[in-house]
Order: structure tokens, then C-alpha cells, then sequence
């Protein structure tokens, strides 16, 4: 029997999630994809996906030869977390490797005018979204005794942390430091733990905090991108394909060895 993948925040076809599905299908791996599909009102920045674009991405991953399931799902919330567990069991009875991608950013703003509800939805999305979603899949990981890995996307910003970016970055940091301590925990198991750290990655909400930026600094779209590559040693901007080979590495046999680390994806930039 094939592994099985759940990918969360697959729904931009753009998108990082839906880049890491559409290479573990490539694997041969049958993938469960899920995203909060809000509307931008309900949820006020660059990341959101429609339901429509959901499905387009779980078909695309279907033609190229592998199972598929699209959810709607909001990983803040315990008991719809809780169904899209159940619900992959029964389509797929197993669940093998959990790339937990759900991630907003909220609001950015300094600290003193910062409004609380845009601290408390990044904690909840960025973090609190990846202990549940570990937490309600590691049951089924581990009593299908097969091991299995865990993948979750934290930024650079956890560790190179930006003006006006505290909540986003501290969410993050939160990432890395709760992976270390479930790669502790979930050994034994067979399961690795890891956390992958992108930089700049040319997806929707990149390019809607590159405009945010071009607005509030008086510059225009490309001078913004501009001066970000120059930053960048590899001289460019990042793609989600980029990630999507690393996910694809880190689900693989080849790194049954590597667990709790946190590892840059970035082209340099933290080195600039």
C-alpha cells in the first residue's frame, strides 16, 4: 500500500501546500489536502484559497496518477481538526507523513499600535494550528506502526526577525521550539520531527506583503522585488517548488537519520 500525505494550506494553486502535493504526488504518495478557504473579510490577508481553487489543486494532484481528498478545514479549531483526521482514516485507513503548512500573516504593525486580535489569530494559525494538527494525527501515525514523518513550516523570520513582524516571528519561533521537543518525543515511534525555515518565496502573500511594503515606503512593486533579490545570494526569489523538493527529501527513506532540526530554505539571504 501506498503512503499517505495531509497537507494543510494546499489551497493556493500558487502556493507552497500546493507545490509539497503536488511533489509527494510525483512520490507516488496519495495526498489529503486541506485549507480554511475564508473568505478575505473572515481572514485579512495575502494567503487566503476559495474552495474552487482547493478542488483544482486535489485534481491536479489526481491526474498525476495518486488518490486524493480536499477538506475544508480551520486548524485553529480542535474538533475540525479532529474530522480531518477521521476523515483521511477512512478514505486511506493511515496516515504517513503530516506537513502541517497553515500560515497567515495578520496585520503587521509595531508592537505599541499592534492590535491584540492580530497577535492572538497569528499565535493561533501559525502555532497553535500545528500542535493540533500533530496532536489528533499522531495516533493514527503511530498505531499504524509504519513510523512516518512530520513537517513543519516555519520562516526565517523566526530566527531573523523583521520590524514590525514581532507576532509573525515569535508564532514561528514557537514552530521550531515545539518540533525539537515532539522529535524527543515521537523517536521511539519511528516518526521524524522537523521544521523547514523558507525565505522569501514568491507565493500570494509574498507578493501582497511586497505591495503592503511598496505602499507604506512610497516605492513601487518591482523596486521593493528588486532590492530583495540583491539581498539574496543565490539572486533570486525563492519559488514553492523550492520547498516542495525539501518536503519531498525530508518524507523520504534518505532521512529516516535527520529529526528536530530547523533548516534554512532561504538562498543565503539570513547570511546578507
Amino acid at each position: 500500500m501506498g503512503k499517505v500525505a495531509l497537507v494543510t494550506g494546499a489551497g493556493r494553486k500558487n502556493g507552497i501546500g500546493a507545490a509539497v502535493a503536488r511533489r509527494l504526488a510525483q512520490e507516488g504518495v496519495d495526498v489529503v489536502l486541506s485549507d480554511i478557504c475564508a473568505a478575505p473579510a473572515e481572514l485579512p490577508h495575502g494567503g487566503n484559497a476559495a474552495w474552487a481553487e482547493l478542488t483544482a489543486v486535489a485534481a491536479k494532484v489526481e491526474n498525476m496518477g495518486v488518490s486524493s481528498l480536499a477538506l475544508r478545514v480551520d486548524v485553529t479549531q480542535s474538533a475540525e481538526v479532529r474530522k480531518m483526521i477521521a476523515a483521511t482514516k477512512k478514505k486511506f485507513g493511515r496516515l504517513d507523513i503530516l506537513v502541517n503548512n497553515a500560515g497567515a500573516i495578520i496585520g503587521p504593525s509595531p508592537v505599541r499600535y499592534m492590535a491584540e486580535e492580530a497577535w492572538r489569530r497569528m499565535m493561533e494559525i501559525n502555532a497553535t494550528g500545528v500542535f493540533l494538527c500533530c496532536q489528533h494525527a499522531l495516533p493514527l501515525m503511530i498505531d499504524g506502526g509504519n513510523g512516518g514523518r512530520i513537517i513543519n513550516m516555519s520562516s526565517i523570520a523566526a530566527v531573523r526577525p523583521r520590524i514590525y513582524m514581532s507576532a509573525y516571528a515569535a508564532s514561528k519561533a514557537a514552530v521550531i521550539a515545539m518540533t525539537q521537543s515532539l522529535a524527543q518525543e515521537v523517536g521511539e515511534f519511528g516518526i521524524t520531527a522537523n521544521a523547514i525555515l523558507p525565505g522569501d518565496v514568491d507565493t500570494g502573500m509574498k507578493q501582497w506583503g511586497m505591495k503592503l511594503e511598496a505602499m507604506v515606503t512610497a516605492q513601487e512593486y518591482d523596486e521593493v522585488l528588486s532590492a530583495l533579490v540583491d539581498r539574496i545570494p543565490a539572486g533570486r526569489i525563492g519559488q514553492p517548488e523550492d520547498v516542495a523538493q525539501l518536503v519531498a527529501f525530508l518524507a523520504s527513506e534518505s532521512a529516516e537519520f535527520i529529526t528536530g532540526q530547523a533548516i534554512n530554505l532561504t538562498g543565503g539571504r539570513e547570511l546578507s
